[in-house]
């Protein structure tokens, strides 16, 4: 600011000069008064210059180098994880080679904690799921949180816990010591996916578990139809889940289809894939049936692969629905699972909505929401057998606890409609942190400390349609102040800067408030 006042007062004085000189001067000296002008300016120039970059490097605490390191390590052994256990090998091996201290829990919580230089300031607890099924999806959260872990900051403590997620059932949060998350804290959880966003709230969830009578038959068919399919790829959830292939949907309208036909079937060797995801991951089962009906048999399922492909071509190019014909009788199983048992199964199918809820013009639409936004899910996570019990997993979220308890309640009803048992169990809350403090400051600062030649905004505070993290972590305490940041994955810098915004926010946090921004 000086040195533009400086500018202005040799303006008026240069003005005020030439007017008392003689006309053949006054030439000279505006040349002269140019050249003064030019200079001072370049001056100023390079001053604020030099205040930029000063700043730029002060906020610069992120190592990029050491962030894409471990980043691009972790994507090229993503593919070779077998366990949560060896994905946790590899994150306790990065963070021993930076020389940082870690504890393992017995639930597979690694936790890093930096003690306060600052010990007026709240504590920052900084969190990420790792799950080996979803270790790509999870790179630049994991990264950022390990970059975290290993930098040093100059503001209050830092703990700094990678939560063991191994399938999403969640042990590392749920069993996580209540002294690792101290009461006030600030507590920022870091996940994956398509849209950068901060968020305040996560759905309340419960699982519900329908018990089926289980028993087998001797097969009667001679030729069987090997159905898989595959590749779908999750994203715990993601954005796009409700166009996620339903494998129950399609296996309740094959079924129904040799039902209402009157077709002699049997269903033989019936798999379903779950990673940890809402919906499964792939189904795979032997529709048997007689000879004579082959060549109806691939016919209908020519159509239902085409079907399936087209369906699912925009936001799961990579699921696959394949079938082949099995002729060799030596090779058909020599049991099925008995009708008694596929009955209950698909009426049970038939009945439950297996389905996102959505707002619409007739419902009481809560504030902050819109017509269409989810306000509830209920999926069909799993099916596996256990001695004469099939086990039908039901996973129910809700934006309150009320929303879905009610759709828990329709569970009940349609398993009492089906003639089976259900139990609910891991009921959690629902959680919103209505001081929004935490999330406005993160906001801020990502736009304060992040490069402005690349036009960097401030977050976007959005609402999470889902389950997270956060609904566990309120569980555990119920005194901590919980964020939720979700990274674009499609932005590579995104981590990165999301990374540095954390360190600036700890280092900037003194027991008042917020400094220096």
């Amino acid at each position: 600011m000086s040195f533009l006042v400086l500018i202005f007062t040799l303006t008026l004085y240069n003005k005020a000069y030439i007017r008392n000189v003689k006309k053949s001067e006054r030439v000279s000296m505006r040349n002269s008064n140019k050249k003064t002008t030019a200079i001072v300016l370049v001056i100023v120039l390079a001053f604020v210059g030099i205040i930029a970059y000063y700043k730029m490097t002060k906020t610069r605490l992120v190592n990029k180098e050491n962030y894409m390191s471990f980043h691009e390590q972790l994507l090229a052994k993503s593919k070779d994880f077998k366990s949560n256990s060896e994905l946790q090998k590899f994150i306790e091996s990065e963070t021993a080679k930076d020389k940082v201290l870690f504890i393992t829990d017995e639930h597979g919580n690694i936790i890093i904690t930096k003690t306060a230089s600052d010990v007026t300031a709240p504590a920052t607890v900084v969190i990420a799921d790792y799950n080996y099924k979803t270790a790509a999806i999870d790179a630049d959260a994991l990264a950022t949180l390990h970059e975290v872990s290993t930098s040093k900051t100059n503001g209050g403590s830092v703990i700094a816990i990678f939560m063991n997620n191994e399938n999403n059932d969640h042990v590392g949060a749920k069993n996580i010591n209540k002294s690792y998350i101290p009461a006030n804290s600030n507590v920022i959880y870091v996940s994956g996916g398509k849209k950068l966003y901060i968020s305040n709230n996560s759905f309340a969830s419960g699982m519900s578990d329908i018990s089926i009578p289980y028993t087998t038959e001797a097969r009667t068919q001679n030729t069987g139809i090997k159905i898989k399919i595959t590749g779908i790829k999750t994203d715990v959830p993601s954005s796009y889940i409700s166009q996620q292939p339903d494998v129950f949907d399609v296996f309740s309208s094959i079924v129904s289809k040799y039902k209402n036909k009157s077709v002699s079937y049997q269903i033989a060797d019936m798999k379903v894939g779950n990673n940890g995801n809402m919906y499964p991951s792939s189904l795979e089962f032997t529709l048997l049936v007689d000879s004579y009906n082959l060549d109806d048999t691939k016919e209908y399922f020519d159509g239902q692969v085409e079907k399936f492909m087209k369906a699912n071509k925009k936001y799961f190019p990579d699921a696959k629905m394949t079938y082949s014909v099995i002729t060799d009788e030596s090779k058909l199983p020599d049991t099925a699972i008995s009708q008694s048992t596929i009955e209950y199964l698909t009426t049970y199918l038939y009945i439950d909505k297996n389905s996102n809820y959505r707002f619409s013009d007739e419902d009481k639409i809560p504030h902050k929401y819109s017509k269409g936004d989810v306000y509830a899910t209920n999926t069909m996570e799993e099916l596996y057998v256990e001695g004469d019990t099939m086990h039908l997993k039901m996973n129910t979220t809700g934006v309150t606890n009320a929303y879905r308890d009610q759709i828990m309640k329709d569970n009940v009803s349609a398993a009492s409609l089906s003639g089976l048992e259900i139990k609910t169990y891991d009921l959690y809350d629902a959680y919103e942190n209505k001081d929004q403090k935490l999330s406005s400051a993160l906001s801020s600062i990502y736009s304060n400390v992040n490069d402005k030649a690349a036009q960097t905004i401030a977050i976007p505070i959005d609402r999470d349609q889902k389950f997270t993290t956060m609904s566990l972590l309120k569980s555990v305490q119920s005194k901590a102040k919980i964020t939720h940041i979700n990274l674009n994955d499609d932005d590579p810098d995104a981590g990165i800067k999301v990374t540095n915004t954390i360190l600036n926010y700890v280092n900037s946090y003194t027991k008042s408030g917020l400094i220096n921004f």
